[in-house]
Formats: C-alpha cells, sequence, structure tokens
C-alpha cells in the first residue's frame, strides 16, 4: 500500500538549552504502523525544525494524529485535536509590597509563549481566589475582581485580611507553570501620627515666621551703611578763600565778601 504522510509538524525550538535533541521511535499503536524520516533530528535554539511521521500500514481511514513531548519523565501534548498545543512558561508576575487600608491595588500575571494562551489563576496563601470575591461567602471581607484571560487581579479597596503571599498559574491543555510567592502587606493609616506632624511643621513655621518679624522690629535686618555723601565736608561760601599759615597751623581769612 502506499505511505500516507499525515500534516508535519513545524516547531520552533524555545528551550533553555543551546540544542533541542527530540527523539521518534516507530511504534505500532491501534493497528497503524508509524516511522520518521529523520528519527534523531537536532537543532539550535530559537531555529525551526520539520518533524515527519509517516503511516506505513492502518487498519482505519482516519487516523487521529498525536504529537507528543517526553521531558523530565513528563509527557505534554505538542499537538492534539488538529492543533498545536506549547506549555506555558513560567509567567511574570508583578505584586505591589504593601498598600494601605481602603486603597486600590492590581496585581498582574503575564505568560507569551503558552499556545493557546492560557488562563490564568491566583492563588494567596496557597488558596485558590475566585474570579469575583462576591461570588464567595469566605471571600466576603475582600473586593476584588479576576480576569482570568488576562492575568490581572485588581481589589477595588483591599483590607487587612488580603495580606499573604500570592502567586499566579498560567494554564492551557499542554500543561501549566507558576511563578514565585510574593508578599502583599496591607497596613493601616495612622491618622493621628499624620495629624500630629502636620501640627508640628505649622508650629515650626509660625515660631520661623515670629523670629523673623522680631529681628525686623529690632533692627537687625536694617542696612546700617549711611550714605557716603553725608561725611563729605561742608560746601565753602562763595567768594571765601581759606589759606593754611605754618605758624597758625590751621586756615585763615583771606579776602572779605563782595557785596
Amino acid at each position: 500500500m502506499a505511505l500516507r504522510r499525515p500534516p508535519r509538524l513545524r516547531l520552533c525550538a524555545r528551550l533553555p538549552d543551546f540544542f533541542l535533541l527530540l527523539l521518534f521511535r516507530g511504534c505500532l499503536i491501534g493497528a497503524v504502523n508509524l516511522k520518521s524520516s529523520n528519527r534523531t533530528p537536532v537543532v539550535q535554539e530559537f531555529e525551526s525544525v520539520e518533524l515527519s511521521c509517516i503511516i506505513t500500514d492502518s487498519q482505519t481511514s482516519d487516523p487521529r494524529i498525536e504529537w507528543k513531548k517526553i521531558q523530565d519523565e513528563q509527557t505534554t501534548y505538542v499537538f492534539f485535536d488538529n492543533k498545536i498545543q506549547v506549555k506555558p512558561v513560567t509567567p511574570v508576575c508583578r505584586v505591589p509590597k504593601a498598600v494601605p487600608v481602603g486603597k486600590m491595588a492590581t496585581l498582574h500575571c503575564q505568560e507569551s509563549e503558552g499556545h493557546p494562551r492560557p488562563h490564568y489563576s491566583w492563588y494567596r496563601n496557597d488558596v485558590p481566589l475566585p474570579t469575583d470575591s462576591r461570588a464567595n461567602p469566605r471571600f466576603r471581607n475582600s473586593s476584588f475582581h479576576l480576569n482570568s484571560e488576562t492575568g490581572t487581579l485588581v481589589f477595588t479597596a483591599v483590607h487587612k485580611d488580603d495580606s499573604g503571599q500570592y502567586y499566579c498559574i498560567a494554564s492551557n491543555d499542554a500543561g501549566s507553570a507558576r511563578c514565585e510567592e510574593q508578599e502583599m502587606e496591607v497596613y493601616d493609616l495612622n491618622i493621628g501620627g499624620i495629624i500630629g506632624g502636620v501640627l508640628v511643621v505649622l508650629a515650626v513655621l509660625a515660631l520661623i515666621t515670629l523670629g523673623i518679624c522680631c529681628a525686623y522690629r529690632r533692627g537687625y535686618f536694617i542696612n546700617n551703611k549711611q550714605d557716603g555723601e553725608s561725611y563729605k565736608n561742608p560746601g565753602k561760601p562763595d567768594g571765601v578763600n581759606y589759606i593754611r599759615t605754618d605758624e597758625e597751623g590751621d586756615f585763615r581769612h583771606k579776602s572779605s565778601f563782595v557785596i
């Protein structure tokens, strides 16, 4: 009988190693005999590779083709139900470290390599959170909403009970991955301390202003330099000349006034 080639699988390697080694074995499953033209392909990271699957013998006219990956003794789907499947990688999570009571808080979880696009779920102290806190009486003191499509967890007004260790899991049909736990602390605002601090600052400013006013009144900030003209000798009358003699040691009248 003629050999049939199911749709080939074209992959882009994204493992952390420099090389990706895939091994394929010919086998007989459900009266379908398969083989591959290249059983030990080696490809560099981020380069494409084409994997072949050839049906040499089959007792069914429409066999179902599945691609799976075996790594670390774990099996995950790569191609199933006519769809390419990629397991999510570790998502990136952002959790605020400290938030005051009554304020809004937003937690983010993002993963960009899983296919199909993963769904997100958040956990607090290893307890799964519902998409809406109002739907579960266990979280009646909380006010949050989880968007499982975008991975965003929004608290409209945090409560003390919202403090804890948070982490996110991204999952699809091929598998799941989670980020590390991050702590969010919810603290009370010290209203009395804030008011006291404001009063202290106002009192200090008032004392500084009063001191400046007193210094002005006492003349500490007045310019004591006099106008240089006030220290000049008085002007001489018109028509009068003064001559200094050695005997007198002073000035004497030389000529009379002209009337």
